[in-house]
């Protein structure tokens, strides 16, 4: 595709051959053209902000959105009559429908182009979608992803449950169950359940959550997106995590698939979790064999021998091996066959005073 410097109409050369779309951007005017082939990249590449379209041109930025506009305009009265056109919008507001009135963009381009009932691609879809009248775009901002909604639901609306939910969690501070949640939005807009029908269903919820940008949804729970407990960054986050839902000891080698499962787009080695585990031990207790628990669990580390004094100590008592036994367990995977090794070996430190049962000899 290419241009020339100045925006003059009898001047402008634009390749419309490589989209689908062709049959009506031949009648919009050239200005028009270029503006909706770069800004919806139809041609294959990326798509162009409009702050470089007017900046190439020498227009201000004012003019080249008065001409997406006209294009948006002219494209839509192009289409009207189309029935192909037209069944994409009646589709894509079907599914809206069936979501309770909101999705992402992609969320709503990828449902349209599932149906297998269209030739077009993603970027000519979503320029169908936004010029139409009945179904609203709602552009990335300060509180939201790129949308698409229906009425009744509005901007306004949107961002006021935005607002109100930012504010809830940098109270609370901590994460809710995402349930829970949903009732207290429910509470707070019940003057607009009347209004707007889609706030009945839990459904929206879900849907408007994933357009929020501060916010997300993880294992039932929603929090904003930068505190640890929703959204764990580093691979010792994602450990502790993924070893809290387990709720049980693990090996390191199986760690990394573990924690894999609860988060489909990280990529974790075995020797880097290996090396956190060993680092962070103030964390992370290796039970026995490699098997790693958490210490907030009460594992704590070091050897049977230790751990057989740290008991001794705490119950100031003698005891038989069956209790020991038992005690050690809560901190290592040890049988009792090691916890009776380790009584008999280390003869400074215990004594046997009768069968089965051994005293502390240390202060």
């Amino acid at each position: 595709m290419s241009f020339v410097v100045k925006m003059d109409d009898k001047k402008i050369k634009v390749d419309i051959e490589s989209t689908q779309l062709k049959d009506v951007l031949i009648y919009c005017k050239p200005k028009e053209r270029l503006v909706l082939m770069r800004k919806f990249w139809l041609d294959g590449g990326r798509e162009v902000p409009l702050q470089k379209i007017w900046k190439e041109y020498s227009l201000t930025r004012e003019r080249v959105r008065q001409i997406e506009t006209q294009a948006l305009m002219r494209f839509r009265r192009l289409i009207v009559w189309n029935e192909v056109y037209m069944n994409v919008l009646a589709e894509s507001k079907k599914i809206l429908e069936v979501h309770w009135g909101i999705l992402s963009e992609d969320a709503l381009i990828a449902k349209v182009i599932n149906k297998n009932l269209f030739k077009f691609s993603k970027q000519e879809l979503k320029l169908i979608l936004v010029s139409d009248f009945d179904i609203t775009y709602l552009k990335r901002n300060k509180y939201l992803a790129k949308a698409f909604y229906i009425e009744p639901l509005y901007e306004d609306l949107l961002t006021k449950m935005v607002i109100f939910s930012l504010n809830h969690f940098k109270q609370q501070k901590k994460s809710q169950d995402l349930y829970e949640f949903v009732a207290v939005l429910k509470e707070e807009f019940s003057d607009d359940l009347r209004d707007v029908s889609f706030l009945k269903n839990d459904l929206f919820y879900i849907n408007f959550f994933s357009i929020v940008r501060e916010m997300a949804i993880l294992d039932g729970k929603i929090w904003l997106i930068d505190f640890e407990d929703i959204n764990p960054k580093t691979v010792k986050l994602k450990m502790l995590y993924t070893m809290r839902r387990l709720n049980k000891p693990v090996h390191y080698q199986e760690l990394p698939a573990k924690i894999m499962e609860w988060f489909p787009n990280s990529r974790v080695k075995v020797n880097t979790v290996h090396n956190d585990l060993v680092k962070h031990n103030d964390i992370f207790v290796n039970l026995w064999l490699w098997l790693y628990g958490l210490k907030e669990w009460w594992y704590e580390w070091g050897s049977v021998r230790d751990i057989l004094i740290r008991i001794f100590k705490k119950f100031d008592r003698p005891m038989n091996t069956k209790e020991l036994s038992k005690e050690v367990l809560k901190q290592k995977m040890v049988s009792q066959n090691t916890v009776l090794l380790n009584l008999q070996k280390y003869k400074k430190d215990f004594k046997r005073i009768d069968k089965w049962l051994y005293q502390y000899m240390g202060k």
